[in-house]
């Protein structure tokens, strides 16, 4: 659809509108705006989130851009890849640089938007100037909108493909997840790094939380830790089990049992999808979650009350460095 030059009504029969609805949206889109302001890791984030009509026309559009073909570089947003895939991709380098590009949905404006749209689409710029208002708010990538994340790689793709190139240029691998860039090989050169900055500038951002790691300890990406060529869980996981096992021998009832027993499977299971199902640690969890099922299979259930409830809602899997096995 999108290679084929499409006009305005195109667009809206794309999302199951008539043109005159989408132009009805544009002018009364403040009426489907919410805003907000919270805390994410400590920092207070301004937040436009599209509601009612707006929200279903940014969540159609995301629909037909995830489409497009995407980078194999790209980890996040993608369908099908989680943080412990953009992990596992660096676990042979020897050295790691992360940053992050400052001001991602801010700095991408209405007009970089349409220029996309124009430029790399192809498509007419008043249809580009429609799909543009749609999709921003106050003028620029709303932070809090289903289309955000898709769009904004899609609209920075140039840029993203020269750090790319780059990197291949110097032998090293590339991940991005939404805003993170993560570099990795033998040796990072600064003259890589030096051009890598160079060219996100040229994009129109600046770059900030820069750091460079060694693979020898364990180290993060994404939230996921990698250590010696492998992917490791993330301690939080650790901690779950820990704490769930503990809870589970002080459990005074079958009901607060199968509660629990319930919170460890989820946790194991994590623990097994990080560290893999064929590993010896996988095998061993997947051996640990058969057999809390068939201890939860001998359990007598007993209708919850509003005390069990209470005793079991305090219940909370939260810190250690090895698994209860170990």
């Amino acid at each position: 659809m999108w290679a084929q030059n499409p006009g305005q009504r195109d667009i809206a029969s794309l999302i199951g509108m008539t043109k005159g609805q989408l132009g009805a949206i544009v002018r009364d889109k403040e009426r489907y705006i919410r805003r907000d302001t919270i805390d994410i890791n400590g920092k207070l984030r301004n937040l436009t989130v599209p509601t009612g009509k707006l929200r279903m026309v940014h969540e159609r559009l995301k629909f037909q851009l995830n489409k497009i073909k995407q980078p194999p570089y790209l980890c996040s947003p993608r369908k099908g890849v989680g943080q412990r895939d953009n992990a596992e991709m660096h676990v042979a380098g020897h050295q790691l640089l992360k940053l992050d590009i400052r001001q991602f949905y801010p700095k991408t404006m209405q007009e970089d938007i349409w220029r996309w749209a124009h430029y790399s689409l192809g498509i007419m710029d008043d249809v580009a100037g429609l799909f543009a208002k749609l999709a921003a708010i106050d003028g620029r990538m709303p932070f809090g909108s289903p289309i955000s994340p898709v769009l904004t790689s899609l609209v920075h793709r140039g840029m993203f493909d020269k750090v790319y190139a780059i990197c291949g240029s110097h032998g090293l691998k590339m991940s991005l997840w939404v805003d993170d860039l993560t570099i990795s090989g033998a040796e990072v050169p600064g003259g890589a790094v030096t051009d890598i900055r160079q060219a996100i500038r040229a994009g129109g951002f600046q770059t900030h939380k820069i750091e460079y790691l060694m693979t020898a300890r364990p180290t993060e990406i994404t939230g996921v830790p990698i250590a010696k060529g492998r992917v490791l869980a993330p301690h939080a996981i650790h901690r779950r089990i820990k704490e769930g096992y503990e809870a589970l021998k002080v459990a005074a009832s079958d009901t607060e049992r199968s509660n629990i027993i319930d919170k460890l499977l989820s946790a194991l299971g994590s623990y097994r999808y990080h560290l893999g199902s064929s590993t010896p640690e996988g095998r061993l969890a997947a051996d640990r979650m058969q057999s809390l099922r068939q201890r939860r299979a001998k359990m007598t259930i007993v209708a919850e009350t509003p005390q069990t409830l209470s005793s079991i809602q305090a219940v909370t899997f939260g810190a250690p460095d090895t698994l209860p096995w170990d």
